[in-house]
């Protein structure tokens, strides 16, 4: 069976965002293939499978150095590996949530976060009715014990529901603790305090007005 795989440093590794989040929809899919007991898939189909064209897909992986056997197709799994070592999810990472709310509690609840490597280890919160109680399994601490608990449990990504004033202390307090990565999930956009702070904001609500625009328009669907 010819290579199908050549190795590229994730460290040294640039990709337009558009390009990750394709890949990271290819790899999803092939999740779920691998699931089914799936060992090959030929590139037409996993690009239907995944709402884009073959010369897309082909392209997209072809920037990461994988590429099928033509006449064959790709093997999943393989291509599952080395999709997630790529986008780092072939190893565990730590994640606290800054501040609770309705939504920040759906988090923790999330099992699919688990499955896919992400874990909290961690809550923290200025109120006194919540420091000290578990939430799904995840104790809550004071806003205090934020900088010792990153380091020693090795938290990477604080996660934030938050909005308004209460937000902005959040992300004060996790840039400070040296959190390396922040995923805002708020309704507003906030500003990362330090240049080497990797920060990322996702409005849910953006998909809701993207709905709407979709069916005010005329538009069948929207991606």
């Amino acid at each position: 069976m010819p290579k199908i795989f050549r190795r590229y440093s994730p460290v040294k590794l640039k990709l337009p965002e558009i390009t990750v989040y394709r890949l990271a929809l290819y790899l999803r899919v092939l999740e779920r293939l691998s699931r089914e007991g799936r060992e090959l898939v030929r590139s037409e189909e996993l690009a239907r499978l995944c709402g884009v064209s073959p010369a897309q897909l082909r392209k997209d992986l072809s920037f990461v150095g994988t590429f099928g056997v033509r006449g064959v197709g790709y093997q999943v799994r393989s291509l599952e590996r080395e999709l997630k070592r790529i986008l780092g999810r072939d190893r565990i990472w730590h994640l606290a949530l800054a501040g609770l709310n309705e939504l920040g509690k759906a988090l923790l609840a999330e099992r699919r976060l688990q499955e896919k490597g992400f874990r909290f280890v961690a809550v923290f919160d200025w109120r006194e009715e919540w420091i000290g109680k578990v939430i799904h399994e995840v104790y809550v601490y004071s806003l205090e014990q934020m900088p010792y608990l990153v380091k020693e449990s090795e938290i990477e990504i604080g996660v934030i529901t938050l909005a308004g004033e209460k937000a902005r202390e959040m992300v004060q307090a996790l840039s400070r603790s040296g959190i390396r990565a922040i995923l805002n999930l708020g309704p507003e956009p906030l500003e990362a305090p330090r240049s080497d702070l990797i920060f990322r904001h996702a409005d849910l609500t953006l998909s809701f007005d993207l709905v709407s625009f979709a069916l005010s328009s005329g538009y069948g669907s929207v991606r």
